[in-house]
């Protein structure tokens, strides 16, 4: 019994602490509107082109907050993966 209840609560911390995966919170949280996020991406490189990996952070985060807000964990992860797909 023990061994079991160790082993629950192991997994069950795992999934609790594991970081969201940015394409499925993108998919849950701008999906129904933006299908895909390479498109999306090319579509904002008007504004994002010259900036820094950094700026490109920044900028998709306050673009996200004023578009559509999913909670701020939610909101920094998609627009540091959009970021990255930026660059």
């Amino acid at each position: 019994m023990r061994v079991f209840l160790v082993m629950t609560l192991t997994f069950w911390a795992g999934s609790v602490l594991a970081e969201p995966d940015p394409a499925q919170l993108f998919t849950q949280s701008c999906g129904r509107c933006h299908r895909d996020a390479e498109r999306l991406m090319a579509r904002l490189g008007w504004a994002l082109g010259s900036k820094t990996p950094e700026e490109r952070r920044e900028w998709l985060d306050d673009f996200i907050v004023s578009h559509h807000s999913p909670d701020p964990d939610s909101r920094a992860a998609i627009a540091a993966w959009l970021a990255e797909l930026a660059s």
